[in-house]
């Protein structure tokens, strides 16, 4: 049926129901009661209507999920909200997950917004922590991660069903999740959950009282006020969590509705089924949480409902058994979240890849070069591809400012960790062992701890060499050592820094102005660099590695081009 035919018969069927409804009470007033039965059609028809409604709404979101299928996003350089870090901070991390320094670096911030088209919170926290964590271990997981990405690309009806179900989550709940979840002791239930049993049972049987007179009456008052504090205490003290215990059974309900989904998952059935096994173990906990932060929009009936919550506990009850709920089966509902946030982020992925212009699936080797052709910077419009395959344990880049050495840098850096992450490099093709990266490109002098530019570069570059004796093979990148003091002692540390890490478990990808270097480490490093021409319409520059070091020296002549004084671009003028 099409749409025009649903929004149809949703119409239709409201005025029927709305026809129905008045007809029977009218007639059924004035002029026989059996007209009342009139009311069971207009229930009939307001039940198609909702129906009817639910098919619009859903076609209507349908149409929106493949309107924006791999579209290409406007870069947004805002910072993230905190609760997208929430996850990566809250839950464990290994030694080798990517530093706050290396995803500065590589501006991955930027580079998070355009492959986040996620659905719900859960996802935009797991795919953060995915980029943020690459498999350097277990690369199983990255392959699982690589095939569910697979499935969304190739599966069109599966992945609406999938994106559905999680749209109807959306980004309203789930923010205090991974706090709930894995913070040990960010959650504790009551101390006194006995005397809340025991006061529920007071409550229970105080009815009785009312047959020993105004005594009774009395009691009933004292018990009411005294169980009114015990809520309003618990309440105070517990009220933030509310949201999150409500949020997690609509979590639990939303990874039903994805077990439940007509679908061949093929090989990624046993993660539906690790998800079914979770889900076995906390099915109960919607309706333990039936009872928290219940709201009624009508004024009366609420009052009602909350008095009545107050005096029998209803609400510090459900809390204490849903505390102790997700205590006892905090993997399980870890499982569940992780679950449903891979499939969240997968998809995402799976709609940037529609996104770039071409991408590659990478291949590791356990030892072996690096080898990337074509590959280009994701944030950069137009960029021209270059492809590198080193021979030696270091590359060294010379060129002017604006040449592209830094865009190289960058785009090396975020090929790597994306191929670690979710299974993409935005290249023609990838090869390459599994990498540690570790990065140390530009800062400015912090104002604020009274730090020089120096001195922050020299600690950025402590923190690589401390990293030195990891498992993992690293992969540093560094651009323009130690800028921030004089050449001769600039040159002598860059020199000494770089053959030191070189002499370890490492790759060393560098930028340098100083051209000294390129003979200095020859032994060490690979030179390669990028070239420009000064011509009458300005800089000219085509961003393409050249193997070799930097011929060309074009600072002053820029300086002449932009309209600098004789005195200062010809040498021969005022000598």
């Amino acid at each position: 049926m099409t749409r025009d035919r649903w929004v149809v018969l949703q119409y239709v069927f409201g005025a029927l129901t709305c026809v129905c409804a008045y007809l029977s009470l009218v007639l059924g007033t004035d002029v026989n009661r059996l007209y009342f039965l009139g009311f069971a059609p207009a229930a009939i028809f307001g039940i198609l209507t909702y129906v009817s409604y639910r098919k619009v709404r859903e076609r209507n979101t349908l149409a929106v999920l493949r309107a924006e299928w791999g579209q290409k996003k406007e870069i947004e350089s805002a910072p993230l909200e905190e609760v997208i870090r929430a996850l990566f901070g809250d839950a464990p991390k290994p030694d080798h997950a990517i530093d706050d320094r290396t995803w500065t670096d590589l501006t991955m911030d930027v580079v998070f917004t355009q492959i986040d088209r996620t659905l719900t919170i859960p996802g935009k926290q797991v795919l953060y922590q995915i980029l943020r964590t690459p498999c350097l271990e277990n690369t199983e997981e990255l392959i699982k991660r690589a095939q569910l990405i697979k499935v969304f690309e190739e599966e069109q009806e599966l992945r609406e069903q999938v994106q559905l179900v999680l749209h109807r989550v959306g980004h309203r709940i789930g923010r205090g999740l991974s706090r709930l979840l894995w913070s040990s002791h960010s959650l504790q239930a009551p101390a006194y959950g006995w005397l809340y049993t025991l006061m529920y049972i007071a409550a229970l049987l105080s009815p009785l009282a009312l047959l020993t007179g105004s005594q009774g009456v009395s009691l009933m008052v004292v018990l009411f006020f005294t169980n009114m504090g015990l809520h309003y205490r618990e309440q105070k003290r517990n009220q933030g969590y509310f949201e999150s215990i409500k949020a997690l059974a609509s979590l639990v309900r939303s990874g039903e509705k994805i077990c439940e989904l007509d679908a061949d998952w093929g090989s990624l059935t046993p993660m539906i089924d690790d998800l079914r096994a979770a889900l076995q173990k906390v099915k109960r906990f919607k309706r333990v949480t039936t009872n928290i932060d219940v709201e009624s929009s009508d004024p009366l009936l609420g009052t009602i409902t909350q008095y009545y919550a107050i005096f029998f506990l209803r609400e510090v009850r459900s809390f204490v058994k849903a505390v102790g709920f997700i205590t006892r089966e905090r993997e399980a509902f870890q499982k569940v979240f992780h679950i449903l946030g891979t499939l969240d982020a997968c998809q995402a992925a799976a709609s940037y890849r529609a996104s770039l212009p071409y991408y590659c699936e990478p291949q590791f080797v356990d030892h072996g070069q690096y080898d990337i052709r074509e590959a280009y910077h994701p944030l950069v419009e137009n960029c021209v591809p270059n492809s590198i395959q080193p021979e030696k344990r270091g590359i060294l880049v010379t060129g002017s400012n604006m040449s592209g050495k830094s865009t190289f840098l960058r785009t090396i850096g975020i090929s790597t960790l994306l191929a670690q992450t979710i299974y993409t490099v935005p290249a023609r093709s990838y090869r390459a062992p599994i990498l540690r990266i570790i990065t140390s490109i530009g800062r400015s002098d912090n104002v604020v701890e009274g730090r020089s530019y120096y001195l922050e570069e020299a600690l950025a570059v402590l923190r690589v060499i401390k990293s030195l004796d990891s498992k993992y093979p690293m992969l540093c990148i560094f651009d323009e050592l130690y800028r921030g003091t004089n050449s001769e002692e600039r040159i002598a540390a860059a020199y000494r820094v770089i053959r030191y890490i070189a002499e370890r478990n490492a790759m060393i990808f560098t930028a340098t102005h100083d051209l000294e270097l390129t003979e200095m480490l020859t032994p060490i490093c690979q030179n390669f660099h990028f070239s420009e021409k000064v011509s009458d319409i300005g800089l000219e520059f085509d961003y393409k590695l050249k193997p070799g070091p930097a011929v060309t020296r074009n600072a002053i002549a820029l300086l002449r081009y932009l309209g600098y004084p004789a005195e200062i671009t010809d040498p021969k003028i005022g000598e």
